[in-house]
């Protein structure tokens, strides 16, 4: 399976490049597809290596842009052509705290009652949190209730 999907990505890489209108002098400086995987633009000396590395099974979808789509998307960088590559990978959200207390859902949090918010990013902060915080924390403290009102 995964020689297969080697396989077509190859073909399809070289398939974009030789439908290119451009000359052969045009060709000679950047004839390769750009290749992105995930939203991250990979330079196309960079490409091979990172097909290679990617897991078949992990793949979702395989998108190839060419011609005006492509440069509309990604400029000049996408003059050859541009390979989207999406992966089948588990999104995890970062920990939320609502005044110290951890919180899944911030659907019933108005946004006019909240007095600040803390985004912890850092990779030594977040060691405490262990590997459910590693995709950040987002500490937000309410503003006091008014017992006046």
């Amino acid at each position: 399976m995964k020689i297969r999907l080697t396989l077509a990505l190859v073909f399809i890489s070289v398939w974009c490049v030789a439908q290119d209108p451009t000359t052969k002098e045009e060709k000679s400086k950047e004839t390769e597809p750009m290749i992105v995987v995930d939203g991250v633009k990979y330079l196309r000396s960079d490409s091979t290596h990172v097909l290679k590395k990617l897991n078949p099974e992990k793949i979702k979808a395989i998108k190839v842009l060419r011609g005006q789509e492509a440069i509309d998307l990604y400029g000049e960088e996408g003059k050859a052509g541009v390979i989207l590559v999406t992966t089948k990978t588990t999104v995890t959200k970062p920990l939320y705290f609502l005044d110290g207390k951890r919180v899944e859902d911030l659907s019933s949090v108005n946004p006019h009652d909240i007095q600040s918010i803390e985004v912890i990013k850092d990779q030594n902060q977040l060691l405490p949190f262990g590997d459910e915080g590693k995709q950040g924390v987002i500490k937000i403290t309410m503003k006091p209730k008014n017992r006046f009102q």
